[in-house]
């Protein structure tokens, strides 16, 4: 294999720098992923600093951004300080490459020396395979769908992209590989904290990377001051609880607050309660409320069968003023984007259209 001095991405085991992006396109005509990687790989290598990126979209409109690659370079190199990635290391990307989380993939393997298996994103990417990786990026939907097997085929994984349900993270324990999650959005580029999942030393609380301070608003919403990322004072919507010693837990976004007479409810703490007991995805919403001004809207998805086992959780786990007043089954699914997250902002717009149909 080749030395180079320049900026190079090892995939398939070949070399690619910006002389032989063109390659990629000519080699693989037929696989779209291919293309894509080629397209990122190309304005990558470009001589433009920047490079244009844009939100997943799951809470509000997506939005688009110029990053600096150096800013890019310095997020991989400190992720691949925190999960312990070497070079000539072998790892996975099973995700939709339009988002933060695999563009920052390719970057980190880039950075590190790391040697890259491209696949088609599915819930379960290890399917079939009995191939061994050091690292995988996933979120929480494949690590849910895959088997304990599949889930061991890797050292080490990251998971990020949503929410990860009790029962999942249960299971996590016992399995060897480590696991970790991520805390971090697209303007942070990926993660700035990490938590272990499963192990010795797993915990509910998130470490910064190398670089990173953290403190709070007023909102007690977290906020980001990350100079080696061009970040000098990002405010992001998460409330949590920080400890002295730099680490923290969040505890809900402040838009899913509701209000409901007088009582603010974080909107996770109601779902994470109920799919803690049913292992049913739902999502907690505001609703107008002639009295209360707000009340809790429950959307749910799965058979009818299991709205049983749903209200005995309604009654058994949430106090009256948590207890949603509506409840909507979702037959098709709740709303999620391309990653499996669930489109708050998506799901929000279909309530609003129910409760003005109903209201007709």
């Amino acid at each position: 294999m080749r030395e180079l001095t320049t900026e190079h991405l090892i995939i398939r085991g070949q070399i690619i720098d910006a002389c032989s992006v063109d390659t990629l396109h000519a080699s693989f005509p037929d696989e779209p992923l291919m293309q894509e990687l080629a397209d990122f790989l190309e304005d990558w290598f470009s001589a433009c600093p920047n490079m244009l990126l844009s939100s997943s979209g799951s809470t509000g409109e997506p939005k688009q951004f110029y990053a600096s690659k150096q800013a890019m370079r310095n997020s991989a190199r400190a992720s691949c300080q925190a999960l312990h990635l070497r070079a000539g290391n072998h790892v996975l990307l099973a995700l939709p490459l339009i988002y933060i989380a695999a563009k920052m993939m390719i970057v980190r393997a880039i950075v590190a020396g790391l040697h890259l298996e491209l696949r088609k994103p599915s819930s379960r990417p290890l399917e079939g395979s009995s191939e061994l990786y050091d690292f995988a990026p996933l979120v929480p939907l494949q690590a849910a769908k895959s088997s304990d097997s599949e889930l061991s085929q890797l050292r080490s994984i990251l998971l990020g992209g949503g929410f990860i349900p009790s029962e999942l993270e249960r299971r996590l324990q016992h399995i060897p590989t480590s696991i970790y999650a991520s805390y971090g959005m697209t303007e942070t580029l990926s993660h700035i904290a990490l938590r272990r999942v499963n192990g010795e030393t797993r915990s509910d609380y998130y470490q910064p990377l190398d670089g990173i301070v953290l403190s709070l608003n007023e909102q007690q919403c977290l906020c980001i001051h990350a100079p080696a990322l061009d970040i000098q004072y990002l405010e992001s919507q998460d409330r949590a609880e920080l400890r002295a010693d730099g680490s923290f837990r969040i505890l809900g976004r402040v838009d899913s607050l509701i209000k409901s007479g007088g009582v603010k409810l974080q909107a996770e703490d109601i779902e994470e309660r109920i799919t803690s007991a049913t292992g049913l995805s739902v999502i907690a919403l505001p609703a107008p409320h002639p009295q209360l001004g707000e009340c809790v809207a429950l959307l749910w998805e799965g058979l009818l069968s299991e709205q049983p086992a749903l209200q005995a959780a309604i009654e058994g786990k949430l106090a009256p003023y948590q207890a949603p007043k509506i409840c909507l089954h979702l037959p098709d699914g709740l709303p999620r984007g391309a990653s499996g997250k669930v489109a708050r902002a998506q799901a929000r717009e279909y309530l609003l259209a129910s409760l003005a149909e109903s209201n007709r």
